[in-house]
């Protein structure tokens, strides 16, 4: 047998459903970063290893409930700025308050960052969010995860809420506040602003309460939105795990923990409801909600719309899945900066992993289902493979090139000829002689960042070899590495794929979707297109600095433009994965599916996942033929809006 027809390695980024434990934050000043993990484990060649997707291990958590959520108190109350009894009875009566134009070209606080395109669109779009309290980091990653669905639209421009001044959100599009600290001291000209003037507002999560604090401006907030946010209770006395929008059920990840602020609706014909939390018992069966969310049966409003106000009652940003109710969130911004937008069913298939150690027939396999069946397709190619400590070659170090590998070579020509783009997918997909985390091996390991293995989920706990059940920690920096290395690194790659002959690549994809802050800046001197998932790393909006564990992965249910300067196109269904790995579970062609199906609640829905080729290409079939039978039509990734 040649030797290039053993499928020695099956690095791939996983999907992003995980089971409900591995969901845990990784954040703030964390230990320093082992200079060595302990030695992987030998796996027998054709073996796959154990496989990650760093987007997976750092998902960002959720506000903690608050005790007034707690106690079933109204925030106005717990905060002694009213009593019950004044609560108790409906707000006076009122004429809407005169809306107001709010004026342009308000000055920017020096706090403020601006970033996207507007070749994305026209939209100017104003991000706020908290930055007081112990959890002031999550307000940085809530403004990095809206600002990113809003950079679909066109610029976007962040700024803590604290430094906001009157009339600023006059200059925009919307404004986006998400209130992540209970209770954040907001100005006087924001809620003012809010209130009565023209200009549309998302708001999620805490505050709300604050636009009506008195009871003229309670009395003002009910006639003008229909509903009363002095009356409205956190409801975290509910299990939700899921949430209706456009007609589907969304799922809820239960360490939401929180609570929703319900909306108390005053005037029905006033408030459009356009999303319901579902009331559920243990065991997952339909059940009336708590008199807290002051609705009837088992569902109250999620997310409601009035006037110029849009609120969803809590942060949708916490611990994501493909299928999660965040999609819900993505068409709410999608909707609020593009009112009237004209749908898209979009989809793309990627082809994951092609090296140097892939045989030419096992691609072409591949290439020849997609080309028959009229399907655009991507191929990420590592243009170096490498096993530097001979895992896979009976200790014998290897390294091969594209140029070692003719046969796959001119598998690539054809499929280019026939519709196929080719992705640059990191250099090496490993790095060095380390084990990053597992053997050192192109495409089982990291090349932008550091990992290792766990044998909890706690990345302060002592790397262990890795195994099936252990957990993968990302953090910090790999030696000697820098943007100006990375730059290297990537340009290095890229050189390969015109010396035998194909096309320079024009878009990139990160290896396992993870690098460090100053590895993106790197590769964005080299490429301005990545295809992927992406790590966004605390202090892109503030500057601060919290350790080689503040960051958190996001995916994108349409095209998006980073503030590290990079247009993402999305791959937002994960993969086809047969077995399970470091606590993530299978992943099937119908898990696929189901999660385009999940995806048909955005105006804008893509449908894009990528697949092995060294799987059976009937599994890459059902996909296919499942996802265009939901409407969806494939283009080519560099076509994705």
């Amino acid at each position: 047998m040649n030797r290039l027809s053993l499928n020695r390695s099956r690095g791939v980024p996983l999907g992003i459903m995980l089971a409900a434990a591995a969901l845990v934050l990784q954040t703030g000043a964390g230990p320093a970063v082992p200079a060595t993990a302990a030695p992987a484990a030998p796996v027998a060649p054709g073996a796959p290893v154990a496989l990650t997707d760093a987007t997976q291990e750092a998902p960002v958590e959720s506000p903690p409930e608050p005790a007034a959520a707690a106690d079933r108190v109204l925030p106005l109350v717990a905060a002694g700025v009213v009593d019950a009894a004044e609560l108790e009875q409906p707000a006076d009566a009122a004429p809407p308050p005169q809306v107001r134009d709010l004026p342009q070209g308000v000055a920017l606080p020096g706090s403020a960052r601006t970033f996207s395109t507007e070749q994305a669109g026209p939209a100017r779009t104003l991000v706020l969010f908290d930055s007081t309290g112990s959890y002031a980091h999550l307000g940085e990653y809530y403004a990095l995860g809206m600002g990113m669905l809003a950079s679909h639209s066109g610029t976007v421009t962040t700024m803590p809420v604290t430094d906001y001044v009157a009339g600023l959100a006059g200059s925009y599009t919307a404004v986006i506040y998400t209130g992540s600290t209970y209770d954040e001291p907001l100005p006087q000209a924001f809620l003012d602003d809010v209130l009565t003037g023209d200009v549309p507002v998302l708001w999620s999560g805490f505050n709300i309460w604050q636009l009506a604090a008195d009871a003229e401006d309670r009395a003002a907030f009910v006639a003008r939105y229909g509903w009363d946010a002095a009356d409205s209770y956190i409801n975290s006395a509910d299990t939700v795990t899921s949430v209706s929008y456009n007609g589907q059920s969304l799922s809820r990840n239960a360490l939401n923990s929180g609570g929703i602020t319900a909306p108390h609706i005053i005037s029905p014909q006033d408030v459009t409801v356009l999303g319901s939390a579902q009331c559920t018992d243990a065991a997952g069966a339909a059940t009336d909600c708590a008199a807290v969310a002051q609705s009837t049966g088992s569902s109250f409003p999620w997310a409601v719309k009035s006037a110029n106000l849009t609120y969803i009652g809590e942060v949708p940003l916490s611990y994501l899945s493909e299928t999660d109710r965040y999609l819900a969130a993505a068409d709410i911004v999608l909707d609020t900066l593009q009112p009237g937008a004209a749908a898209v069913r979009q989809a793309a298939v990627r082809i994951e992993d092609v090296s140097p150690a892939t045989t030419g027939a096992e691609l072409r396999t591949i290439v020849d289902y997609l080309t028959g069946a009229g399907v655009p397709f991507q191929i990420a190619v590592v243009p170096v493979y490498t096993d530097p400590n001979g895992v896979y070659n009976d200790g014998v170090p290897e390294t091969l090139t594209l140029a070692d590998n003719p046969e796959l070579v001119e598998v690539l020509r054809h499929a280019v000829a026939n519709g196929g783009t080719l992705i640059q997918h990191g250099t090496r997909h490993q790095f060095s002689t380390l084990d990053n985390p597992y053997n050192g091996v192109s495409t089982d390991d990291f090349e932008f960042i550091r990992s290792w293995c766990t044998q909890t989920n706690d990345n302060t706990a002592p790397a262990v070899a890795c195994a099936n059940d252990s957990w993968v920690q990302i953090g910090g920096e790999l030696p000697g590495t820098d943007a100006a290395w990375a730059t290297r690194e990537v340009l290095e790659g890229r050189a390969i794929f015109t010396e035998v002959g194909l096309p320079e690549p024009t878009v990139f994809e990160t290896p396992h979707y993870a690098a460090t802050a100053a590895a993106y800046r790197g590769i964005n001197e080299v490429y301005q297109v990545r295809y992927e998932r992406e790590l966004l790393h605390g202090g892109l909006l503030t500057g601060r600095s919290g350790g080689d564990f503040d960051y958190y992965g996001q995916f994108f249910p349409y095209a998006v433009n980073d503030p590290y300067g990079t247009h993402v196109l999305p791959e937002n269904l994960g993969n086809v994965e047969l077995e399970s790995y470091n606590q993530h579970p299978p992943r099937l062609p119908a898990d696929i599916v189901a999660a385009a199906q999940a995806n048909l609640v955005v105006t804008h829905a893509t449908a894009s996942f990528f697949f092995h080729p060294y799987y059976d290409v009937s599994l890459l079939q059902e996909v296919v033929e499942g996802v265009r039978a939901q409407g969806y039509t494939f283009v080519a990734a560099t076509d994705l809006i």
